[in-house]
């Protein structure tokens, strides 16, 4: 009868652990679950910034392609009033001592401007009201 006392007590002793062990374990997949969780919920978060990133830069890209269209284009205008401008002086002489003649001191102060480093600041004085520079 001890034998199977002692038994039985082990056996309890023994199953005692497994549900601890069992219970740890449980505890552990229900953290490791929210774990996983939180870390599905920030790949989508990363995927949405990604998504729109790759949106961002297609349409920069696009932007970028355009300027460089325009730019290309403004610079083929250029070489060629340039060159319409070479050839006219070239061929009369008349406007080939009209080019070479100073413009008058009147003429130079209402050329005068302020040194521009960006668009917007052209694009700013040219809509402020200006007065003729005094002579």
């Amino acid at each position: 009868m001890k034998l199977i006392s002692l038994l039985c007590t082990a056996a309890l002793a023994a199953l005692l652990l497994l549900s601890w062990q069992l219970h740890e374990a449980h505890h552990t997949i229900d953290l490791q679950r929210q774990d996983l969780k939180s870390n599905k919920e920030k790949i989508a978060d990363k995927n949405s910034q990604l998504i729109a990133l790759s949106i961002l830069t297609e349409t920069n890209s696009h932007a970028q392609t355009e300027l460089y269209a325009t730019a290309e284009k403004n610079s083929a205008l250029l070489r060629d009033r340039l060159h319409t401008i070479e050839v006219l002086t070239r061929e009369n002489k008349t406007l080939r001592n009209w080019a070479a003649t100073k413009l008058p001191d009147d003429v130079i102060r209402l050329q005068q401007r302020p040194t521009f480093t960006r668009g917007e600041d052209y694009r700013q004085w040219l809509s402020d009201n200006h007065p003729l520079p005094a002579p």
